[in-house]
């Protein structure tokens, strides 16, 4: 079916071939394509000769009747073409143009200002960028290549461009929207950590800031968030003094030196510990990890227990070339690989002791038979300290991973105070039983326990309030009643401070206030028995089932707004303890409505992290970063990369816990 189209509409026409046309009767036919040479129709094509438009549907006969009946000539080359050997490939499998066409020809170009060439090169620098790929690889033959197979008509910029164009007009678009999300944050906490370059032997601070982003139905913050701020150089033999000098620097330039609520730091008066203690914040805080992992290594110091494993640590060597000692009795196949043999730290120590003690049997049947090794088999009292070392470190480390996720994917403040109770109170405390070994391991650890968290009163009562605001927690059994009122006095004073300065300001006109739901205390659950070891049974038996505090108040007595938060807070003490895997904020989110003015209080008790984790995770990416192939990236270069990638995989983990 043919149309002829008027000559004047025509006459613009730029015609390119199928891109898999194989027929040479594609010769005298094409498609019609826009500026940049992308096909606008494909069931209309064109005679090149007539400019006639022809319907198609997939093959070349309608094609080839064409020809016959208006073109002999034409038709007559074709069938001749078709007869007689070609040596040359018909050239169609590329879109091109006509070559008396005055328009370009589909395989130039594009400008740099058209639509596909700013995607593609904004997803080149996003891959550049998001993992840490050196910049050069752009210049990389086998690169180029590759992106030349993919899209022929992409001409692909140089190394120059994306380092002084491409990565720079990312970092300052990235900024921007965290210096928006900064904005939007009533308060925020602060770690920071030192590292060296050993490429180039300069050394770095990296500054992150933690903070509740986000608003909710009720108003209330919706989610944790930790934005790696900056990345500068530091002299080698900087003085806490100037240290804290370039922090105070970049909090005035990232305008939060008046939100800096407080910080979580590694070490004691040098470094970044004795810089942000010269910053004089209200809060400074040891980093919790680092606490549990130096207290745990003292403890692996001792002699007697150094001894032991190192008894345990040539037994995990041999059995690493002797996979018959793996092998269970029952004729098993013998494990692929043998027992952890790093006992250094502490986490090592016990996957060696707790992967020994599952085979012990297999392995003094197999060392039994062997007498060069069978003074390897460890005597029946080191199992039994091996069995008691483990099941005394492995509440450590369910509070690692519980500070790892807490039941929230960041390491939160209200976790420190209920974690180091269960700790002091019940894993690390003497009991008769104990050997002399396991008793000075106890000893060590918990003396280096309290000793990192002896800390002033106003810290306590910080912590305290932090952690009587996770619902999970609010119960406080280790509180006295006197401590637990002067806590709900300080709380009650700070949300009326807060209702008030809201109101006056306008942002904030609530309704009147829900009744107050007594719900009935719930009946104690009958627990089997709590191993010792288990430290998220012990968190919810001491948590979760403690009575409540309820304590009539005298409403009467009361009006404005100290009634509302009164009643809040009366509210609050009265909710269901959620479970421990529950995400605290998700629960204040779920209840903004019921707890408008108890959950204002959040950003400023939650800001800062328990750990310093967020902060040492930058030292993957500093390692990935600054290899021996880009020593030569200036500080400048350095502090952009790695807020593009700490962000962009912080905005990742971000969206993958969303969905």
């Amino acid at each position: 079916m043919e149309f002829r189209s008027p000559e004047s509409s025509t006459s613009d026409l730029k015609l390119v071939c199928h891109p898999r046309a194989k027929s040479k009767v594609w010769k005298y036919f094409g498609f019609d394509t826009d500026a940049e040479g992308c096909i606008l129709q494909w069931k209309k094509i064109y005679c090149r000769v007539c400019r006639a438009q022809i319907a198609y549907s997939g093959n070349t006969s309608n094609l080839s009747y064409h020809l016959e009946k208006n073109h002999p000539s034409e038709f007559h080359e074709v069938v001749r073409s078709n007869t007689e050997p070609s040596r040359e490939p018909f050239p169609s499998s590329l879109l091109k143009l006509e070559l008396d066409s005055p328009h370009p020809s589909a395989q130039s170009s594009y400008g740099q200002d058209s639509r596909r060439h700013q995607e593609l090169t904004l997803a080149i620098t996003a891959f550049i960028c998001d993992g840490l790929h050196p910049a050069g690889l752009v210049e990389e033959p086998t690169f180029r290549k590759l992106l030349r197979a993919a899209d022929p008509r992409f001409e692909l910029p140089g190394r120059r461009y994306f380092m002084a164009r491409a990565i720079p007009e990312r970092y300052h678009s990235t900024r921007a929207a965290v210096e928006k999300e900064l904005a939007a944050a009533a308060w925020c906490g602060l770690t920071a950590e030192l590292w060296t370059s050993h490429s180039r032997g300069r050394r770095y601070t990296s500054l992150t800031a933690h903070f509740l982003g986000g608003r909710g139905g009720g108003g209330g913050p919706t989610s944790f968030v930790s934005k790696c701020l900056s990345t500068f150089e530091v002299a080698e033999d900087g003085t806490p003094e100037n240290l804290a000098h370039s922090l105070a620097e970049q909090l005035r330039e990232w305008g939060v030196s008046q939100k800096a609520l407080g910080a979580t730091t590694v070490g004691g008066s040098e470094g970044v510990a004795g810089a942000c203690s010269l910053l004089s914040l209200p809060v400074h805080l040891p980093c919790l990890g680092h606490v549990l992992n130096t207290a745990l290594g003292l403890a692996l110091q001792l002699p007697k227990l150094c001894s032991l494993l190192l008894r345990f640590g040539r037994l995990a060597g041999h059995l690493k070339w002797e996979p018959r000692a793996m092998c269970p009795l029952g004729g098993e196949k013998p494990r692929p690989r043998g027992p952890v043999s790093d006992w250094t730290t502490w986490g090592g120590a016990v996957a060696m002791l707790r992967g020994l003690g599952e085979q012990r049997l297999s392995i003094a049947h197999t060392l039994a038979e062997d007498p060069l090794h069978g003074h390897l088999v460890p005597d029946p009292s080191d199992w039994i300290s091996a069995d008691a070392l483990v099941s005394l470190l492995e509440p450590f480390e369910q509070a690692a991973e519980m500070l790892a996720g807490s039941g929230s994917k960041y390491p939160m403040l209200s976790a420190v105070r209920p974690l180091l109770h269960v700790l002091l109170g019940s894993t690390l405390r003497p009991e008769d039983s104990d050997s002399p070994l396991l008793g000075a391991v106890k000893e060590t650890v918990a003396a280096r326990l309290s000793e990192a968290y002896r800390l002033p009163q106003e810290l306590e009562l910080f912590l305290d309030a932090a952690t009587f605001l996770d619902p999970r927690y609010k119960k406080v059994p280790f509180l006295s009643p006197a401590r637990q009122q002067q806590l709900e006095t300080r709380l009650l004073e700070e949300a009326l401070t807060l209702s008030e300065k809201a109101s006056r300001e306008g942002d904030w006109a609530p309704e009147e206030p829900p009744l107050k739901k007594m719900a009935p205390a719930p009946s104690p659950r009958p627990w089997a028995r709590c191993k010792a070891g288990n430290i998220g049974l012990l968190l919810a038996e001491m948590f979760g089932q403690a009575a409540g505090a309820g304590g009539d108040e005298d409403e009467d007595a009361q009006d404005g707004w100290h009634a509302r938060v009164v009643e809040e807070l009366n509210n609050y003490k009265w909710q269901k303890v959620p479970d421990l895997s529950q995400d605290p904020l998700r629960w204040w989110w779920d209840r903004a409505a019921l707890f408008p003015t108890l959950s204002r209080l959040l950003p400023r008790y939650w800001c800062v992290p328990a750990t310093s984790v967020p902060a040492e995770r930058l030292f993957t990416g500093a390692g990935e970063l600054l290899d021996a192939k880009r020593n030569q990236l200036v500080p400048a270069e350095v502090d952009q990369l790695l807020f593009l990638y700490e962000n962009s995989r912080a905005d990742r983990e971000a969206t993958g816990e969303d969905e």
